[in-house]
Order: C-alpha cells, then sequence, then structure tokens
C-alpha cells in the first residue's frame, strides 16, 4: 500500500482527471485471479483511456467500428495480422529499439569519452545497413530519445527521476487491449486470447516487481512513442499516461489495487 499512496503523491490530477471517474466492472464476483491480473496489465488503455470493464474480454464498441480503429491505428484486418500484432508486442514492439539507443544516449548525455551524438548516429547508420535495415529509422530513434532526455524535464507524471533501461511495460500494457479487440472484430476467440494475455502476464511479472514501476515503464514509452513523430507534445502524451496510470494507482475501485502485479504467498 505504500507504493500506492507515493504514488498517489507524484501524480497529482485535475479535477477533469481519470483518477475522479469509477471503473467499470462487469460481475458482482470477481473472476479467477489469473484472468483479471492479465487483463490488468492493459487497464490504462483498456479501462481507462477507453472505458471497457475491467474484469471480461468483452467490448462495449460495436464490431464495425473496432474492425476500423484496428486497421486505422494498428494496421490490423484480419486474423494473421493479429497474431503478427501480438507477436511483435510481447517481442518488444517499441521497447527493443529503445533498448539499443538507450545506452547510447546516455553516454552522449554523460559526456563519455568517445561518445558523441554524431558518433552514435554513424554508428547506427552502419548498424542499420549491415541489417538491411533503415538507417533514417535507428537513427530517427536516437534523436527522439535523445531531445526527450535534453528537453525534457522529469514532471509529476513520472514515478521516479531517472529514465528506465527499458519500455516493456509500454508493449506489454497495449497488448491486452489488441487482443479484447481484435477479438470484438471476430479475429481471435477465447481459446487463443487466454493463452496469449496469460503469456503477457507472465513476461510483465519477469520484468517488473510492482505497478508502480511499470507505470513508469507505460509513461515513459508512451513520451517515447509520440517523440517517434511529433516531439513537441510527447510531454502532454506522458501526462495523459500519467493521469491514467494514476487512476489506477489511487481509486479503490481499481483492478490494481484488488490485486497486486504479482501473487501474494502465504
Amino acid at each position: 500500500m505504500a507504493d500506492e499512496t507515493r504514488a498517489g503523491r507524484l501524480f497529482p490530477y485535475p479535477e477533469n482527471s481519470w483518477a475522479n471517474k469509477e471503473f467499470t466492472w462487469r460481475f458482482e464476483s470477481a473472476i479467477e485471479e489469473r484472468a483479471q491480473s492479465a487483463l490488468n496489465i492493459g487497464a490504462h488503455q483498456c479501462s481507462r483511456m477507453n472505458p471497457w470493464p475491467c474484469d471480461t474480454l468483452d467490448v462495449d464498441q460495436e464490431p464495425d467500428r473496432t474492425r476500423d480503429l484496428l486497421k486505422e491505428y494498428w494496421g490490423v484486418t484480419n486474423t494473421v495480422e493479429s497474431r503478427q500484432t501480438v507477436g511483435r508486442l510481447l517481442d518488444g514492439m517499441h521497447s527493443a529499439t529503445y533498448e539499443v539507443v538507450f545506452p547510447l544516449v546516455s553516454a552522449a548525455i554523460s559526456k563519455t569519452e568517445g561518445h558523441t551524438s554524431e558518433a552514435h548516429r554513424d554508428y547506427l547508420a552502419l548498424r542499420a545497413y549491415s541489417r538491411q535495415q533503415s538507417p533514417d529509422h535507428w537513427v530517427g530513434c536516437y534523436d527522439a530519445l535523445n531531445q526527450l532526455r535534453t528537453t525534457v524535464k522529469p514532471f509529476a507524471g513520472l514515478t521516479h527521476p531517472a529514465w528506465p533501461e527499458h519500455i516493456r511495460a509500454w508493449d506489454f500494457a497495449r497488448l491486452p487491449y489488441v487482443v479484447r479487440a481484435t477479438r470484438n472484430a471476430g479475429y481471435l476467440d477465447d481459446d487463443e486470447c487466454w493463452p496469449i494475455l496469460h503469456a503477457n502476464l507472465e513476461a510483465a511479472r519477469g520484468y517488473y516487481p510492482n505497478w508502480r514501476q511499470f507505470a513508469h515503464g507505460v509513461i515513459v514509452g508512451r513520451m517515447f512513442w509520440r517523440a517517434l513523430t511529433d516531439i513537441n507534445t510527447a510531454t502532454e502524451y506522458g501526462q495523459t499516461a500519467a493521469d491514467a496510470v494514476n487512476a489506477l494507482l489511487v481509486r479503490p475501485d481499481s483492478p490494481w489495487r484488488r490485486l497486486p502485479l504479482h501473487p501474494t504467498t502465504i
């Protein structure tokens, strides 16, 4: 409980914040704990940024609308693409790139001898060419994180002033949204959804000790993701994520307050 109380102080929110809105629960009694925990990984997007119930795979949205959104924002139009997207999220869709550029940016910022932004860009371009990848992509990711680190100061939405070495939470947290949306669209069925969600839960537990640190990864991940296309609004997007996870950390009806990230042992 100490982490959640501390988080409440670190996440101040305005009157129109999501922290003032109740969470939606479908069932009067709790569902099986492992299933609920698996759904909780995606709670910031499924139960705050979208008003979906916390305790079911069901989505309160017309399937045609869901299919349109999946196509527009995820490029997903069928079962195969649904599985591919889920696989990329489990592998670290954005974190895998972040993890390559993070130590380089850190070394440049700390002015480690031999480490300059120019040298790093040359290295990333050479690395991309050797892998038959786009050098512009890798250099762009480096520049985005470098700009974030040098221009964005820690704000109330960050759970810790340090920048994390990875942003796996950002990928884990979006996977349940994709799973629930693709199920609603008719691309995945229950027998496929639950094993995916359980695998995602175990992966998240392997990287994070508690919800507060998981929240940190979600916030920084969303800022990095936004910085890749618009550095000027990255802080705004980070604050939106901070508002969402703050609600999960401080509201008594939050799924994160009902179950810790890791199961308790007696």
